[in-house]
């Protein structure tokens, strides 16, 4: 006879890019074992491989998690995070006023992927000839984690040329995938400095996991603590502010 399992909840979520509702249970150890092994390791790799494996392990409804934009993975990883470890999140910053340590709590369900307005993945070039493109995706991440050492003009060129999904103009669509690297890059270097910004302007504006918190330094500072010391030994509040914009899965974690 087997051992008896626990009961995993499951929960539902919807895409951000697409507005797809999927179907997902939280971590379990297994998971938690697969994204310790791969922190550990600090190999970019590895830890993009670990969050592919932990997403298809999760997530029940069909998903071509390769193909998903960053910002899908992004969100649907701190929910499976949220779920298995509390939609509370807890973070520390140090104040750069007095070093003390500014503790911040940011709730899971109040964290956006946010969009720029008049974003668009398709950008008008000139008046008949326009340019689509792809958001990054997992695959994009490991390509151009390979290119990392690449100088920034290298590495911008390599990162539009992966996300070219087709060009078209008053006749015809003219899909990447029939073209080889060489005849994109070709294009890509007719183009002017303000097309070729336009083009830019697409990955600066992209959808993105973010988040406003406010910094508020409570600490408690002693006339010991400072180096013009007094007599009379006061107790002040720091009071340091500050409006810090979390951006990215990263941010969200220590």
């Amino acid at each position: 006879m087997g051992l008896p399992r626990v009961a995993v909840p499951e929960y539902s979520l919807k895409l951000p890019s697409s507005g797809e509702e999927i179907k997902y249970r939280p971590f379990l150890v297994k998971e938690e074992k697969l994204l310790l092994i791969a922190t550990e390791s600090e190999d970019e790799n590895e830890i993009i491989v670990a969050t592919k494996n932990v997403i298809k392990n999760c997530v029940f409804s069909e998903l071509d998690i390769d193909k998903l934009p960053i910002f899908d993975i992004e969100y649907i990883f701190l929910w499976l995070r949220a779920r298995s470890k509390g939609e509370m999140i807890d973070l520390k910053y140090s104040c750069p006023k007095c070093k003390g340590e500014i503790p911040v709590q940011v709730n899971v369900e109040d964290v956006k992927v946010e969009t720029v307005d008049g974003h668009s993945n398709k950008i008008e070039l000139t008046d008949d000839l326009g340019i689509c493109l792809k958001y990054p995706n997992m695959s994009f991440q490991s390509e151009i984690e390979a290119l990392k050492d690449k100088d920034q003009i290298t590495l911008m060129f390599q990162s539009v040329l992966m996300c070219i999904d087709y060009i078209y103009d008053q006749k015809e669509m003219y899909s990447a995938k029939d073209y080889t690297t060489d005849e994109l890059n070709d294009f890509l270097e007719s183009l002017n400095d303000k097309q070729f910004e336009k083009i830019t302007m697409f990955f600066e504006t992209a959808p993105k996991l973010k988040h406003n918190v406010k910094l508020e330094c409570l600490r408690r500072i002693k006339d010991e603590d400072k180096k013009d010391k007094k007599k009379d030994k006061k107790v002040e509040v720091c009071g340091y502010t500050e409006d810090v914009v979390l951006e990215g899965l990263q941010s969200f974690f220590d």
